[in-house]
């Protein structure tokens, strides 16, 4: 290691430099670089595998610190064999001189290249293996939330897992109902009712059963509660949650509180045994808007 003893430094328009030390070539630095950064990215390929194959969280997340330590002590003892320790003194400038003038430059020693491949090709390994994380952010959910297992022909069920006839349905009656082997799933809940008026639009006239049976979803378009109030003298349905209303006799629009969408109306109908089926699934969306 060299050193420009205080006082004996060089001096251009910017920088006078009082003393300067230059690491030497070491050695045992670059194998410490090398290693560490070999390992480093050895511990990111590990990392990835072990969340790839399931290991546990102590397994993994051991594995990752490792790296990231790894590779913190190589790039740590890089720059410190790499550029020179520098003790100088800026010269002072007039107000109006050239503002974007740089104040000093140290520029790096020339050498060791292969040092610097192997630290950004490792850097590089480490960086893919982190690739592994992505499908843990979150499960592909597709159509998932656009969707429900009503479909063509499935008949309309009650909670007790009875089939639901028009007849069973007095005006002013409701019913929450679900698809035929789904009990209890959420999303596809539904409000049957009778009206005592026949409906308007937007009411879809074919979706409605004896002119004035009428299937909606049971899920509110502002939050996601559950609306299950319902007033017959005025056709209205309740959400509890935030009291927004929808005019079931007319397509279920809303016309109170927070929910600024209709909802979506259960195309309805009767096989040949009679009892309620759907004629295919939901072709709004159910719930909150997402995405």
């Amino acid at each position: 290691m060299s050193t420009d003893p205080q006082g004996v430094g060089g001096e251009d328009d910017d920088l006078i430099v009082l003393a300067r030390t230059t690491p030497d070539p070491s050695t045992a630095n670059d194998t410490l670089v090398m290693g560490t950064a070999i390992a480093g990215a050895a511990f990111g390929v590990a990392f990835a595998v072990s969340l790839v194959i399931g290991l546990s969280i102590s397994w993994y997340g051991s594995f990752l610190a490792l790296a990231f330590f790894s590779l913190g002590l190589s790039i740590r003892r890089y720059f410190f064999d790499r550029f020179p320790e520098v003790e100088a003194a800026e010269l002072r400038t007039h107000p109006d001189a050239d503002a974007d003038r740089p104040l000093s430059a140290v520029a790096p020693l020339a050498r060791r290249p292969l040092l610097t491949r192997v630290l950004i090709a490792c850097a590089g390994v480490f960086g893919v293996s982190l690739l592994a994380l992505v499908p843990s952010l979150g499960p592909q959910v597709g159509d998932t939330f656009r969707s429900t297992p009503w479909r063509r022909g499935v008949r309309l069920k009650t909670t007790d897992d009875e089939v639901i006839r028009p007849e069973d349905v007095a005006v002013g009656g409701i019913v929450t109902a679900w698809p035929d082997g789904e009990i209890g799933f959420e999303r596809a809940a539904v409000l049957v009712m009778r009206l005592s008026a026949e409906p308007v639009e937007p009411t879809n006239p074919e979706w409605v059963v004896g002119e004035s049976l009428v299937a909606y979803s049971k899920i509110c378009t502002h939050a996601g509660c559950p609306v299950a109030l319902f007033r017959e003298r005025d056709n209205s349905l309740f959400c509890p949650c935030h009291q927004s209303t929808f005019d079931v006799r007319a397509g279920a629009q809303p016309t109170f509180g927070p929910a600024a969408r209709a909802l979506p109306q259960l195309p309805l109908g009767v096989d040949d045994e009679g009892a309620l089926i759907a004629l295919g699934d939901f072709e709004a969306h159910v719930g909150p808007t997402i995405g």
